[in-house]
């Protein structure tokens, strides 16, 4: 009897354990989405003509803006996996628009692998947008 006891005891503990795991992936990316949600993000090196901007915004939209000698705002929605932010453009394109971005601290690293880069500014992999 003492046996069951001891390992029902452990499972239950080992139960907990994972449950608060979980608890605390959920509290990593809600303060990822924190320091990223609401805030712009200004290209490391120079703009088209001025800087280049990307806005991502609380309700899981973004935009961006190359600079004054462009023409084109881009825009679309954003998803977040983890540290990796996920671009998601919106538009009438032949091949789908999206530009991968690791979060690290209040910086977005360009992830080159699987990213479409944007139209004027050939963005290499992790050069950085930095928290304004």
């Amino acid at each position: 009897m003492k046996k069951w006891v001891q390992l029902i005891v452990t499972a239950m503990c080992l139960i907990a354990l994972a449950a608060c795991a979980g608890q605390g992936d959920g509290d990593i990316r809600s303060d990822i989405r924190s320091q990223i949600a609401g805030k712009s993000f200004v290209y490391e090196k120079d703009g088209f003509g001025s800087d280049f901007t990307i806005e991502i915004k609380d309700d899981n939209t973004y935009s961006y803006y190359e600079g004054v000698l462009s023409s084109i705002i881009g825009g679309g929605k954003w998803e977040l996996d983890g540290s990796v932010l996920c671009l998601l453009g919106e538009g009438e394109s032949e091949r789908p628009i999206q530009n991968y971005f690791k979060v690290d601290g209040s910086d977005l690293v360009f992830r080159a692998e699987k990213s479409s880069n944007f139209v004027y500014i050939d963005v290499s992999d992790g050069e950085r947008f930095h928290r304004q």
